[in-house]
Formats: structure tokens, sequence, C-alpha cells
């Protein structure tokens, strides 16, 4: 009976990380540009972009010497069929903010927070396309 249990309890934990792990999507791109979103200010360079389904967050880590950083977003887009995956920032005369992450067709789509200084300045929305 204890041999059984150990193994249920095995089996459970297991079906717990791949639950975790399907529920996460991660993607590749590579910006060349800083940006800064809500939790900082990121130099150009190559992100691996992890989108948490389940705690409604984006893990931006950077390869090489960039930082990396968990952003919350502000609200859920909804992603059709023919959502490509990217990012999508707003660039105005001389910065860009990350203000959505699409993790393509039917996957997850966030909105972030703009800073006040942003709105302000005539910006244009520079999408960057993400690889698996």
């Amino acid at each position: 009976m204890k041999n059984l249990t150990t193994k249920l309890t095995i089996a459970a934990a297991v079906m717990a990380v791949a639950a975790g792990a399907a529920a996460a999507q991660t993607m590749k791109a590579d910006v060349p540009f800083a940006f800064r979103t809500a939790s900082g200010t990121f130099e150009a360079g190559t992100y691996t972009v992890s989108v948490d389904n389940n705690q409604r967050m984006v893990l931006l880590e950077g390869t090489g010497r960039t930082k990396g950083a968990w952003v919350m977003p502000l609200a859920a887009l909804t992603a059709d069929k023919q959502s490509a995956a990217k990012l999508v920032f707003s660039c105005g005369a001389d910065r860009c903010t990350l203000v959505q992450v699409w993790s393509g067709p039917n996957g997850a789509a966030y909105q972030f927070a703009r800073p006040k200084t942003d709105r302000d300045d005539e910006a244009s929305l520079v999408a960057i396309a993400v690889h698996r």
C-alpha cells in the first residue's frame, strides 16, 4: 500500500510539472534597439520570451550581457487563428516601449502599460517577429 501511494504521489508531481511546462510558451526575438518596460530598460539583443498563461506573466530573458525580468500585463488581448507571434513596441523620437506580446495563433496576447511620457510623443508601432 505504501509503495502504491509513493508511486501515485510521484505520478501526480510529474503531471503537475508537465502541465506547468505546457502552459508556458517560449519564443525568441531579436530586438535591434533598446527598449523599456515597467520593469526597466533593456538593451538591444536577443531575448527569450516566455509567456506564462496560468500566471498571466511574461518573462523576458536576455542572452549574453542583457538582463531579464518578469513583466506584468495590463490586460489580455484576444488572439485568433491569424495572429502572428510578435512583440509590439511603441517608438517615439528617442525611445521604444514594449506595449504588446502575441504568442501566435490562438495563443496568449497581452497589453502592457506605457510610461506617461510616451503618450505625449508622436509614436509609431513597430512589430518584431518572434520564433520558437
